[in-house]
Order: C-alpha cells, then structure tokens, then sequence
C-alpha cells in the first residue's frame, strides 16, 4: 500500500501571504455564532449557538464577481455580513477599497437577480 506524503503545514503570516504572488488565493474561516436564551439540560444557560465555521474566499476574480463578492451575495451571509465587514476592516485582513469593491459588486448582483424575477412594471 502506498502512502502519499502529505505537504508539511506552515502558518505564515499576513505580509508572507500577500507576497505568494497570482496563483494563490487568500481565505479566512469565519465562526458563526446566534444569541440563544435556552437551557442545556434545562438548567444550563446557553448564551450562544455556534451555526458553524465558515471559509470566506479573500479574493476577488478577474470577472470582478467571483471570489468575496460572490460570497457577500448569498443569503445565508444576510445577517452576519455586517459583523464580517467590521471584522474584516478592523483586523486590517483586506483593505478598505476592496470591501468597498466587493459589497458594491455583490449589490449589484443581487439587483439583477431581483430584476429577473421581478420585471419593471409599465
């Protein structure tokens, strides 16, 4: 039985990674969580409910779509985009210009989705 060697992992750090150059591609993984006012076991309070980690593509292709727009488009990112922004600028992980960018890019994806299902009436 062969066995495949598997490459050595190495966390490197935000200026390391913006040298890779094309043909990397830069993701953050998000922990999704929800205010919850329940009980474990009836008597433990919960606080909160993990709703589960999240790879955030850190990119934007070259069709000025793909990538972190796309990502910013989906619904199930609805409520928690906010909080993905704030992080994303106050941590400093991409720059303001590009978040500008892409939420623009996503807008204006989400419009023409609308505007298929929903004709313009005369």
């Amino acid at each position: 039985m062969s066995t495949a060697a598997v490459p050595e992992l190495k966390q490197i750090s935000r200026v390391e990674a913006m040298r890779l150059g094309p043909g990397w591609s830069h993701s953050c993984h998000a922990m999704l969580y929800a205010a919850n006012p329940g009980q474990l076991f009836g008597r433990i309070p919960m606080r909160f409910s993990v709703l589960g980690l999240v790879r955030v593509p850190l990119y934007t292709q070259k069709d000025r779509v793909g990538g972190f727009p796309n990502f910013l488009s989906n619904a199930f990112v609805s409520t928690a985009k906010c909080q993905l922004l704030f992080a994303l600028k106050v941590l400093n992980m991409m720059p303001e210009e590009k978040l500008v960018e892409a939420l623009a890019a996503a807008t204006e994806k989400q419009k023409k989705a609308l505007e298929k299902l929903l004709p313009a009436s005369s």
